[in-house]
């Protein structure tokens, strides 16, 4: 009875917000830079965590030095969990819990990239894998999920003791039954305790999608393979990389959108892209790249400066300053300017915008019987 109630009670909150029956819409989607781009250390940031990301993110990368005008360089990302799960996802599932333990499970952050990059008469077509690995939960999430459950129930008592649709005396479907259902809906949508907790549950939903984790592990893969003077004939390995990155983050005073995150990373890297002239071949190497991030997050700009040591060779290394500014949900400004790790050419001056493409991310209320 209670969940019906539930159900029914954001019917009525829904229609009165113009929003789909029984459902909210994840907005609050990460547009991260895609593997397949970041293997080719040609993103404003080498380093990021893949949080929950749109179901298809397409990334456009201008290199600001070269001058090229409209962009060349594509990268399009998806996660399979947005798009190809047939069980409807509901708000227990997606938040209560997996806000219950302390990992979460790897196949909801899974996401796969391609990616297409020129640079002179070399074309790089790249694919990509991560996912998150482990997560920590902050105590003030469960605290909110906790606050969110006790509202659920009181909306239950406020629809139970005010609609009783159960009493309805016509047959269900014919418009009488329906008129006289709309018609209590109508009346309770009046009553200010409704209206109240009807916008403390939807405020406490939109700060659990602020609040980020105490701690994530996060891993992700790529392979590259390239094209010299547009000849297929000519596409030979390039490069193949994988890379563990830790995450921390620390909320700065009360608002849950002011973070100062820490970030380390680990990448074991095979890199055959780099032509050696005195044999006129390219030639392979193996290397372990170390490196660390700091960034600070002010609602939706954030600024990051991230330093990643090439450790098997001597003073190369990749320095780079990065920004970052949400526009909404759907669109993801990156800049970044620094050292990348070649010897030469190596100015990094990116421009990028990120176009997530929301599809299938609603969430039912509750789990359906």
């Amino acid at each position: 009875m209670k969940i019906r109630l539930i159900i029914i009670l954001f019917l009525i909150t829904i229609k009165l917000f113009s929003q789909a029956a029984n459902e909210i819409k994840i907005t609050d989607l990460e547009l991260p830079n895609a593997p397949a781009f970041t293997i080719l250390d040609y993103s404003p940031t080498i380093i990021n965590t893949p949080s929950t990301t749109q179901a298809f993110t397409l990334s456009v990368i201008n290199s600001v030095n070269e001058s090229k005008g409209f962009p060349t360089d594509y990268a399009l990302e998806f996660t399979p969990y947005w798009i190809f799960s047939k069980k409807k996802r509901n708000l227990t599932d997606y938040v209560i819990k997996e806000n219950q333990k302390a990992y979460s499970k790897p196949y909801k952050n899974l996401s796969f990239s391609l990616a297409a990059v020129k640079k002179d008469t070399i074309q790089n077509v790249s694919i990509g894998i991560r996912t998150n690995l482990i997560t920590v939960n902050r105590k003030e999430r469960q605290a909110f999920v906790d606050t969110l459950l006790k509202k659920l129930d009181k909306f239950a008592e406020i629809v139970d003791k005010n609609l009783m649709l159960d009493t309805n005396p016509y047959q269900s479907g014919t418009p009488e039954y329906n008129q006289w259902d709309l018609d209590k809906i109508n009346k309770l949508s009046t009553i200010d305790e409704y209206k109240k907790f009807t916008a403390e549950i939807y405020t406490s939903i939109d700060t659990l999608e602020t609040i980020k984790p105490l701690f994530t592990a996060d891993f992700g893969t790529a392979y590259n393979h390239f094209f010299d003077q547009n000849e297929f004939k000519s596409g030979k390995f390039g490069r193949y990389g994988a890379w563990l990155t830790l995450n921390t983050n620390v909320k700065l005073g009360k608002s849950s959108k002011n973070y100062l995150n820490f970030y380390q990373y680990t990448r074991y890297l095979i890199d055959e892209t780099i032509f050696d002239p005195a044999v006129l071949a390219y030639k392979k190497e193996k290397n372990l790249d170390v490196g660390a991030k700091i960034e600070f997050q002010f609602n939706d700009f954030s600024i990051a400066y991230e330093y990643i040591n090439r450790t098997n060779q001597k003073d190369n290394y990749r320095s780079v300053g990065n920004l970052k500014y949400k526009i909404n949900e759907r669109f993801t400004i990156n800049g970044g300017f620094g050292k990348n790790f070649e010897k030469t050419d190596n100015l990094v001056s990116f421009l990028g915008i990120s176009w997530g493409i929301a599809s299938n991310n609603d969430l039912d209320l509750v789990a359906k019987k």
